[in-house]
C-alpha cells in the first residue's frame, strides 16, 4: 500500500553522527541545534506552497513537561521562520501518552501511535485544502508520522509532506529493529 504522504524530505542518512545529534537536540538541552537543522532543511523549503502551513509532530503533554520543550517544535519553528511560511505548533495534538518506540518493530510502533493523535478542535478549518509540512526529528518505520499523516489527510489537507533531520534507511531499519 503506498504511503498517505507526499514524501520524506531528510537532511541525512541516520547513522552514528546524526544518532548523536538527534540525541543532544532531544535530551542533551542542545537546542542551537535546532537552527542548524532548521538551516539543512531549507533548501527542501522552495518547493513547499505558499500557503502551506509547517507542523511538528507533538509530544504528549507529560513528556513535553519532563523534556522543557519538543525539538521537533524548535525545528518547525526555525524552518517557518526563515521560510516565511505559517507555523502552526499546535495543529496537533498527542492525545494519549505512548512508550518510548525505539527497540520495537514497525508493526508494534504502528499499533503503539494508533489514534494517540488528533487536530485540535480550533484548527480543523484551517487544514482543509492545504498543504501541510510534518516535521519530526528522526524517521525511522514511519508509524509515527503516518499516525499524524492519516489524521491530516482525513481533515482535508491537499498534501503532507515530512521533513526530518535524519531518516532510518530501509536496511538498516531492518537490522535495528529486529
Amino acid at each position: 500500500s503506498p504511503p498517505r504522504h507526499a514524501g520524506v524530505k531528510a537532511v541525512a542518512a541516520y547513522g552514528d553522527v546524526t544518532r548523536e545529534i538527534a540525541l543532544k537536540l532531544k535530551h542533551g538541552g542542545k537546542i542551537g541545534l535546532a537552527r542548524m537543522i532548521a538551516r539543512m532543511l531549507q533548501r527542501y523549503a522552495r518547493a513547499i506552497p505558499d500557503d502551506a502551513i509547517i507542523t511538528p509532530v507533538p509530544l504528549h503533554w507529560t513528556r513535553l513537561w519532563s523534556r522543557r520543550y519538543n525539538q521537533s517544535a524548535l525545528i518547525s519553528a526555525e524552518l517557518a521562520r526563515n521560510s516565511g511560511h505559517q507555523h502552526m505548533p499546535d495543529l496537533l495534538q498527542r492525545t494519549r501518552r505512548t512508550r518510548p518506540l525505539g527497540g520495537l518493530s514497525a508493526r508494534e510502533r504502528a499499533a503503539m501511535v494508533k489514534g494517540a493523535f488528533q487536530i485540535r478542535a480550533a484548527c480543523k478549518n484551517l487544514v482543509k485544502g492545504r498543504a501541510i509540512v510534518l516535521v519530526d526529528d528522526v524517521y525511522t518505520s514511519g508509524a509515527t508520522t503516518d499516525a499524524c499523516v492519516n489524521i491530516l489527510r482525513k481533515a482535508g489537507a491537499t498534501s503532507v509532506t515530512i521533513f526530518c533531520w535524519a531518516r532510518v534507511l530501509p536496511d538498516a531499519l531492518e537490522h535495528s529493529l529486529d
